[in-house]
C-alpha cells in the first residue's frame, strides 16, 4: 500500500509574506500557541466520537492521544480502533509513541488517589494498570467503591420509603374523599359497590407499602452500619471522605 504523503507550501515561497505583518495582524497567534491549541481541539473532538475522519487521522498527534487516553484508563484495545478506522485513509497510527505515551498517562490514572476517586464515583475497575501499579490502584478503587454502593443503597432506601409514605398519604386522602361520597343522596347500589371495591383496592395497596416500609426499615440498621464502615475505612487510609449524617438521621425519622 503506498505511503500517504503530503505537500505542504513553504511560507518563504510566498512574495507577500512577511513576519512582520503577520504578528501585527488582527487574530495573530504565534505559531507554537496555535498549534498547541489546534492539536487540543483535534483530541477533543477525535475522543468524543465514535468514528475518526480522515483529517483526524492525518494530523493527531499520536502521542498527545495516547498520553490522554492513558490518563482515562482507556483499554490498549483503543489503538486497534484507531489502526482500523485510520487504514481506510492509508495512515497507519505511530504504535510505538502511542504505547510509550499511554504508559505515562496510566501512571497518572493508576495512581492511589485518582483510583478511589474512579471507586467513588461508581466506575468499574477495567483492569488497565500495570502489574506494578495494579494491586494499590485495586485497593484504594476498592475503598471508594464501598462508599459508592453502600451510601447508594442509602439514598435508594430513603427514595423506597418517601416514596412509600407520599403514596400512602394520597390513599388514605382518597379513601376519605370515597367514604365521603358514600353518605351522598341519590347513590346508586352499582356505584356504591364500585366506590366500596375502590376503597378495598386502596387499603390493599397501603398494606403492601407499609410492608414496603418495614422491610427497608429492618435492613436499615445494617445498611447505615456498613456505609460507616466504608467511610471509616477511607478515611483510616487517608481520604477526606464526608460521613452523610443528615442522610442517616432523615432515615431514622422515616422509619418511626
Amino acid at each position: 500500500m503506498p505511503t500517504r504523503s503530503f505537500n505542504r507550501s513553504k511560507r518563504a515561497q510566498d512574495a507577500s509574506y512577511s513576519p512582520g505583518v503577520l504578528r501585527n495582524a488582527p487574530g495573530y497567534l504565534p505559531i507554537k500557541v496555535f498549534f498547541a491549541c489546534a492539536t487540543l481541539g483535534l483530541l477533543a473532538a477525535v475522543q468524543g466520537c465514535a468514528t475518526l475522519s480522515e483529517e483526524d487521522c492525518l494530523t493527531i498527534n499520536w502521542s498527545v492521544l495516547g498520553e490522554s487516553d492513558g490518563r482515562q484508563g482507556q483499554p490498549l484495545s483503543e489503538l486497534n480502533r484507531y489502526r482500523r478506522q485510520c487504514a481506510e485513509y492509508d495512515v497507519v497510527p505511530d504504535s510505538e509513541a502511542y504505547i510509550e505515551a499511554r504508559e505515562r498517562g496510566l501512571a497518572v490514572f493508576c495512581a492511589p488517589g485518582n483510583a478511589y476517586r474512579e471507586g467513588r464515583s461508581g466506575a468499574r475497575d477495567q483492569l488497565v494498570c500495570p502489574a506494578a501499579l495494579a494491586p494499590d490502584f485495586q485497593r484504594n478503587h476498592q475503598l471508594g467503591r464501598e462508599v459508592f454502593v453502600s451510601l447508594s443503597r442509602l439514598r435508594s432506601d430513603a427514595t423506597s420509603i418517601r416514596s412509600a409514605r407520599s403514596e400512602i398519604d394520597e390513599l388514605r386522602t382518597g379513601i376519605e374523599d370515597r367514604e365521603e361520597s358514600l353518605r351522598e343522596d341519590g347513590l346508586t347500589e352499582a356505584r356504591e359497590n364500585q366506590i366500596r371495591d375502590e376503597i378495598d383496592s386502596m387499603d390493599r395497596r397501603i398494606d403492601d407499602l407499609q410492608d414496603i416500609v418495614v422491610l427497608t426499615a429492618g435492613t436499615l440498621a445494617v445498611a447505615i452500619a456498613d456505609y460507616r464502615r466504608a467511610v471509616e475505612a477511607a478515611r483510616s487510609a487517608g481520604y477526606n471522605e464526608p460521613m452523610e449524617s443528615e442522610l442517616i438521621r432523615e432515615l431514622s425519622q422515616l422509619v418511626r
